[in-house]
């Protein structure tokens, strides 16, 4: 009895002795930013192990197979993730076909993960019908990559991400996805187009194409995204495609933007819609596909109605093909720009006067 006690007394004294270290430990910070690469936060190995014991009945990874069979109620579960293998098939996702309260399912990159990897067709065919309630899904750095026609059906989906992918097509159905708000295809390289209604996803908010270079136009209708505050690249179309004039809809733009094709904006009547100056960009690109002479006047033009905001910081111009830079590049308002390169401006004959800009090179 008296044994008892003491080993009680001893447990609850390690137990106190845990607590404050963990108090300690989150005080400090949960997150750490990553000696490698400072863009990037690590987590403490203790508070990864405590956020498990936490989430042990509401989570779990497929890879973990004691853990699979300590599950007792899959209808509690709610997020799981998996590593990489190089060959992904159906039998690896068979505990997922009891879990259809999940509202995760994300693939996790390994840094040293270097090796191709496969997936079979069917897998993600017959297994994302019976995800109803997903809410976030992640399937990156597959090298061959298609989604079935039915993820137009899991319309509580706020988030895809399907960069470093294979993937060719981007199902119609998408489009569907009303509750949608980031859709991340981030270096898809073989992905050739955007879905021709992606106009729909009314609640979207971050959009990032960038790296997927056989996208050649952002589809008519992104004018009703009022809600994007991200858009990596918007890509001007010829004809079909969205014109230079609907980035006047999409006031909530912020932080970085591209805009490419710009030998495409031929319809620049009404200056006033176009200009980007009402939005708090820091990082701005504007890029024509190649240097041509002989439109000196028209992408003047241009460049003159694309003036952003004077918060900018990093400006780069690709293949302008006019001799004279706007006036308001190398303006004094633009007292905060850091960081501004010229590329493939091979027609210039003059270059704006960046004494003017008191802070520039700091």
């Amino acid at each position: 009895m008296a044994e008892g006690l003491i080993q009680q007394s001893k447990n609850k004294h390690m137990e106190d002795l845990g607590s404050e270290y963990f108090r300690d430990l989150l005080s400090r910070s949960i997150f750490q930013r990553s000696s490698i690469n400072g863009s990037k936060f690590i987590m403490h190995d203790l508070v990864n192990d405590l956020a498990q014991w936490i989430s042990r009945e509401t989570s779990f990874r497929l890879e973990d197979e004691c853990s699979l069979m300590s599950i007792k109620r899959f209808d509690r579960i709610r997020h799981s993730s998996y590593t990489f293998r190089r060959y992904e098939v159906k039998k690896n996702f068979e505990a997922l076909y009891k879990v259809e309260s999940l509202r995760t399912l994300l693939r996790i990159f390994l840094p040293l993960w270097y090796e191709t990897t496969y997936v079979t067709k069917t897998v993600f065919l017959d297994l994302l019908p019976k995800l109803k309630k997903l809410r976030a899904l992640s399937l990156t750095y597959y090298h061959v990559m298609e989604l079935p026609n039915s993820i137009g059906d899991l319309r509580h989906l706020r988030y895809i991400n399907l960069s470093e992918t294979g993937i060719k097509c981007l199902s119609e159905s998408t489009c569907l996805l009303f509750n949608l708000q980031s859709l991340m295809l981030r270096n898809c390289c073989c992905l050739e187009k955007l879905p021709s209604h992606v106009g729909n996803l009314i609640n979207l908010c971050h959009f990032d194409i960038r790296g997927s270079i056989l996208i050649r136009e952002i589809p008519l209708g992104v004018k009703n995204l009022k809600c994007l505050k991200t858009l990596s690249n918007f890509i001007v179309g010829k004809g079909t495609g969205s014109s230079l004039k609907d980035l006047k809809s999409l006031k909530f733009l912020c932080g970085e933007l591209c805009i490419s094709r710009l030998e495409n904006a031929v319809d620049c009547q009404d200056t006033t819609e176009m200009r980007l100056c009402e939005k708090d960009l820091e990082v701005l690109a504007l890029e024509w596909s190649s240097s041509n002479p002989s439109q000196d006047e028209a992408v003047k033009i241009v460049l003159d109605i694309l003036q952003p905001h004077e918060n900018l910081k990093n400006l780069t111009i690709r293949n302008y093909g006019g001799q004279k830079l706007s006036s308001w590049i190398g303006d004094p308002s633009f007292s905060t720009m850091v960081d501004l390169e010229l590329d493939g401006c091979d027609n210039c004959t003059t270059l704006p006067s960046l004494a003017l800009m008191a802070h520039f090179g700091t």
